[in-house]
């Protein structure tokens, strides 16, 4: 018996400590240990100054959840003790070795949430419902974890990064995700799009580090590229060709609206024009043959938006360009922001500017041939972990769990509660 006993004890990982396992009850839906002090050694540890004590005040029953045997939950009945130790002149229970710091639960059970939670695709509400424990116990678990995590967390040295925001919540609240494009994993998050933003990741890394960088790609926000300018003067900046094709379409569709607007257009047309709203924003090899009709009708009711259309989609030629054609591919631009700025439409004649001012920028598009569709990808996860937990109150929450799922924060969890000998030399 006493042999059952000590695998028993080992089994639950408490043979180090001075307790012991009296009872065990099995019914059909859980597992309940009756733990008690050794009779042999009796004494209990002052949680403050953890003196050992041979005498107590009083002892009560508490309830420690533990990892469950297969479909069964798994409880701990530990008799507990309150002892006057001379640290303090008040009672104090006594410290439980294999609890957790935070919860009424058991170190191993700690454990193993936050292996779940760090090495598989578990939320905190599936962790919640299949370990039968309330939601905020396995949230705190899972942002204690993470920020320990986040503070051992060495960045890796990049050599191509992207960068993009990402809209936390309304009201323009942003984060800014920066990605090891070699990588392909998010390797920091800032709060906010503004310069600052960007200059947190670049202090972080330090000049040596800095100097390593050769490649940005990025959108063509102003407060990226003065940081940029700053603190990584020789990497080449890269412009975000989904931001560029993003502003075309959004030119267009202006357009449309501008034309909505007027008094020169006939009520019958602009009735079709309205109706015109999806054909311009499709690529016109993308068309379905009813699309394809619907351009049809336009060219018929109004050819200046016609023209702008072609014009939209005469674009997409540039980024076709090789890097032997970098000097064609600069007389392109020229020649379609004149066309851009023939147009009736003020929005493209703001699109010209737009592209007549970041030309090196776009042409470093074909120079390089990289762009932040990576950022992009990682932008839709960010959207399915958002969606997921229906929103984010906690942005510091929302910045670690970005760089857990998409980044390299989850692959360096290791356990930290390691339960250790009760009895120290300190303490003999």
């Amino acid at each position: 018996m006493a042999q059952n006993n000590y695998q028993l004890n080992r089994l639950l990982e408490i043979h180090q400590t001075n307790f012991e396992i009296t009872d065990v009850k099995d019914s059909e839906h859980e597992i309940v240990f009756y733990i008690t002090h050794r009779k042999e050694e009796e004494f209990y540890i002052c949680q403050c100054c953890g003196t050992k004590n041979t005498s107590c005040h009083s002892k009560r029953w508490v309830t420690l959840m533990d990892v469950p045997w297969g479909s069964k939950r798994v409880k701990w009945q530990v008799l507990r003790a309150t002892i006057l130790c001379g640290c303090s002149y008040h009672h104090r229970v006594e410290k439980l070795p294999f609890r957790s710091r935070h919860h009424f639960i058991t170190q191993r059970l700690e454990e193993y949430i936050e292996k779940l939670l760090c090495t598989h695709m578990f939320t905190v509400m599936d962790l919640s419902k299949m370990l039968g424990l309330d939601y905020g116990v396995i949230y705190k678990i899972d942002h204690d974890v993470l920020f320990r995590l986040l503070q051992n967390m060495e960045i890796p040295d990049p050599i191509n990064i992207s960068v993009d925001e990402k809209s936390f919540k309304k009201k323009h609240s942003y984060v800014t995700v920066i990605t090891d494009v070699d990588l392909g994993k998010v390797i920091w998050v800032s709060t906010g799009n503004r310069k600052e933003s960007l200059d947190e990741f670049f202090k972080i890394l330090g000049p040596e580090r800095c100097e390593k960088i050769k490649t940005v790609s990025k959108d063509l926000h102003r407060p990226y590229t003065v940081s940029c300018n700053e603190y990584i003067p020789k990497a080449l900046q890269v412009a975000d060709k989904f931001h560029v094709v993003q502003r075309l379409t959004q030119a267009a569709e202006e357009a449309r609206k501008e034309l909505l607007l007027s008094n020169d257009i006939r009520k019958s047309d602009k009735k079709i024009i309205k109706s015109m709203n999806w054909v311009i924003r499709h690529k016109e090899e993308n068309m379905s043959k009813k699309t394809y009709k619907g351009l049809g009708k336009l060219k018929k009711t109004n050819e200046p938006l016609y023209e702008a259309y072609l014009l939209k989609e005469s674009f997409f030629e540039f980024f076709h360009f090789t890097p032997i054609e970098i000097g064609l591919a600069k007389n392109f631009l020229t020649q379609w922001c004149q066309d851009a700025e023939n147009t009736i439409f003020e929005s493209f004649k703001s699109i010209a500017d737009y592209v007549q001012r970041n030309k090196d920028v776009l042409l470093n598009i074909i120079k390089e041939k990289r762009t932040s569709a990576i950022s992009e990808g990682i932008n839709k996860k960010i959207s399915v972990i958002k969606s997921m937990a229906y929103g984010y109150k906690c942005l510091q929450y929302f910045k670690l769990k970005i760089l857990q799922r998409c980044g390299v924060l989850g692959a360096y969890w290791v356990p930290e509660l390691k339960l250790r000998p009760l009895i120290t030399k300190s303490q003999t």
